[in-house]
């Protein structure tokens, strides 16, 4: 009994270690409505949020119904971000400027920096979701772009101290397609800041919990003194800031903007990075077969494992969408591909088992 009683102590002392939550928004203790009215960044709201509008005064500034606090069914209230001048250039900023308050209280060994959101994926054909982190040092920790045309995510990591970003790379499987991020959903976005190694990772968790590391090329620090005593950076979170973007150039064909929506903001630190799940992703392709590849007209999609499939969407090799299908959770499908042009495609079957990518010929 005493074992499995010290057994449990430590299995619990080894969470706490391994996830410390730092902070929390899912936006339930706003009433519906106004989310502020104050858009200069000058004056926080009630949970410590600014909101500013990029290019005001340079631009008609926004007004409360560009904010707003909504309803959204089976989950609570949320934020949603709209525009009410639809004006080119313009961006409606929230943000928080505490986060360094909050990654000082952290448990001692858990320097890894988690950070975590949901995103509505509307669908649209023009404009962009954003979200950054930043710190003292270098301007920008991550920059995350979502494109409403898209549906794909991009990110920026830094490339030199106090230099800016890297130049952006689209989240890709390891096959080399794009991670095309499903339609009118909520999508769960992770993001790791793991300043033992100097890498940034990207995790969907609701897509087989795929995850993309990347390395910083240079060494993250949190504070201290080197070998001369000299301080070194700080590389400590400071400023977590998401606006949705009106765009720089306005075309008139594209009448259906991304607004952003957004939910369940959370901070937290840990010890370890979870492991790379790239691998999931290949497992499950694996057990899909395309024949005839090449095809001509017609591809037929099955599995050994009745795996069912209820979507599938072809996309070019730069990821552009070009056809969907959906389908009532069949385990074998048919697919027209009579109106392709002669090339290589990227097939991805939405399956009750997730997301798997498979690449097929069309002759």
């Amino acid at each position: 009994m005493k074992k499995y009683v010290m057994f449990l102590i430590a299995s619990i002392c080894f969470n706490v270690s391994y996830s410390q939550v730092l902070f929390t928004e899912n936006f339930n203790s706003y009433p519906v409505g106004n989310f502020n009215t104050n858009f200069t960044g000058q004056t926080p709201t009630k949970t410590g949020w600014y909101t500013l509008d990029r290019n005001s005064p340079n631009f008609p500034g926004s007004d409360n119904a560009d904010y707003q606090i909504v309803s959204e069914p089976n989950r609570g209230n949320i934020l949603h971000l709209g525009y009410t001048n639809r004006i080119e250039g313009n961006a409606h900023q929230v943000y928080r400027t505490d986060i360094n308050s909050f990654w000082q209280q952290r448990t001692v060994g858990n320097n890894v920096f988690k950070i975590s959101f949901d995103i509505f994926t509307q669908d649209a054909n023009d404009m962009t979701g954003q979200f950054y982190l930043e710190n003292n040092d270098t301007p920008k920790l991550f920059r995350l772009y979502y494109h409403g045309e898209q549906k794909r995510l991009v990110i920026n990591v830094p490339f030199a101290r106090g230099n800016g970003a890297s130049s952006p790379q689209h989240l890709k499987y390891s096959n080399g397609s794009y991670v095309i991020l499903p339609v009118n959903t909520w999508v769960t976005v992770e993001v790791y800041i793991d300043y033992n190694n100097s890498t940034i990772s990207v995790s969907l968790p609701t897509m087989n919990n795929y995850t993309a590391t990347y390395t910083i090329p240079y060494a993250l620090q949190l504070r201290g003194v080197d070998i001369e005593g000299n301080p070194l950076p700080d590389d400590s979170p400071v400023k977590f800031l998401f606006f949705g973007e009106n765009g720089i150039n306005i075309d008139p064909q594209k009448n259906n903007p991304f607004r952003l929506r957004v939910d369940n903001i959370n901070f937290a630190a840990q010890n370890k990075v979870p492991t790379e799940n790239l691998a999931v992703n290949d497992q499950l392709a694996q057990k899909f077969n395309l024949f005839p590849n090449p095809a001509t007209n017609v591809v037929n999609i099955t599995n050994n494992e009745n795996m069912l499939v209820n979507q599938v969407t072809v996309y070019d090799i730069a990821g552009k969408e070009l056809k969907n299908q959906t389908f009532t959770n069949e385990n074998q499908v048919q697919l027209n591909v009579e109106n392709l042009a002669s090339g290589t495609y990227m097939l991805h079957l939405q399956t009750t088992a997730g997301m798997a990518v498979k690449k097929l010929i069309k002759k």
